[in-house]
């Protein structure tokens, strides 16, 4: 029984008419914090407008274009003919069914009637926790539409677009730093990997971490941290001005925010040779930056660890443990150092 995908279901979901203008849609997603709403016509599911649909309808179409089929129907809109799946199915099932078209959201019908629906976030926050921060954001996002619910009406249609775009934005990049987020680096890294595997190309990955961040925190209060962590971005992504140019990533290179005070790069064609080279450099300007915190100059260091793609690695996920696993090696060696995997004591 509790595999079953009923333990999962979202009762009574957000249902509209298909003749209903997309903009009250829209809304209605807004307050409700919700991703998707389905689409019924003659009591019949019909569809499903998801948020995936809103931002291909406004970065498919001219500012002009996108006003008037906001008060077009959502039927000319949303995502027809729905993939679904059936009360009885196993969570594995309905997973790998997700999964495999590439879909976040599904209706869950009984027979043929309309039960509720299903998030890839729901089953994520039960079974893999390790990935529940790349889906939270999602809802953040979706969240930040609800203020349309008090705009005036004159205004709510200019409002809609500015939140939209917003709405984009947030969907690649880090509120607090202006790079890119965990949930986009792991789509990119697996597409990296990809892409090096197949054309036999290099690939190395760098995690860095700020030493004793907490101290930073307990020392000048949260907000000082939050401006570190800022400038820190800064100096990863070289900019900072006076930083020396030949410590900057290169353009290809993709630079995120993992978490806390952890940042992570993605280095195509790139062996760990190379990216142990660019997180010393890296490494060098960090330390000699002088942070005006409070009105007092500190200096801070970062501890890095380099890993490269291996024949021998089953998927992206071994690069990312090995790099993880070298920071961590980083800081248990005395902090603000570079170490590589695998050094020679891990062959050993």
């Amino acid at each position: 029984m509790e595999n079953k995908i009923e333990s999962w279901v979202t009762p009574s979901p957000a249902v509209v008419d298909g003749e209903e203008i997309l903009v009250n849609a829209i809304q209605h997603m807004a307050g409700k914090k919700i991703g998707a709403i389905l689409v019924t016509q003659n009591g019949e599911l019909s569809g499903i407008f998801t948020e995936r649909d809103l931002l291909r309808l406004f970065s498919g179409n001219t500012e002009e274009a996108f006003k008037k089929h906001l008060l077009r129907p959502i039927k000319h809109f949303m995502t027809a003919s729905p993939i679904c799946a059936q009360l009885e199915e196993d969570y594995n099932t309905v997973y790998m069914k997700m999964k495999t078209h590439e879909v976040r959201h599904i209706p869950i019908l009984d027979g043929a009637k309309l039960v509720g629906i299903v998030s890839m976030r729901d089953l994520i926050h039960h079974y893999q926790n390790k990935l529940e921060t790349a889906f939270n954001e999602a809802r953040q996002e979706i969240d930040d539409l609800k203020k349309l619910v008090s705009v005036a009406d004159g205004e709510k249609i200019e409002t809609l677009i500015q939140e939209v775009q917003r709405y984009k934005e947030l969907s690649l990049t880090d509120y607090l730093t202006g790079l890119f987020n965990k949930r986009y680096f792991q789509t990119r890294f697996i597409e990296e990997v990809t892409r090096a595997r197949r054309s036999s190309y290099d690939l190395s990955l760098i995690f860095c971490d700020i030493d004793y961040f907490k101290r930073i925190n307990d020392r000048f209060g949260h907000h000082i941290g939050d401006e570190v962590l800022r400038t820190t971005a800064q100096i990863l992504r070289g900019g900072i001005d006076e930083i020396d140019i030949i410590s900057r990533l290169r353009k290809s290179d993709i630079i995120a925010r993992y978490g806390g005070e952890e940042f992570v790069i993605i280095l195509p064609e790139t062996g760990k040779r190379g990216a142990a080279i660019a997180a010393e450099r890296l490494r060098q300007e960090i330390e000699k930056y002088t942070f005006t915190l409070d009105g007092e100059e500190v200096h801070i260091t970062m501890s890095f660890g380099v890993a490269e793609l291996s024949p021998a690695d089953r998927d992206h996920t071994e690069i990312i443990k090995n790099a993880d696993y070298a920071m961590y090696k980083a800081k248990n060696s005395g902090r603000n150092r570079v170490e590589v995997y695998p050094s020679d004591e891990d062959q050993s």
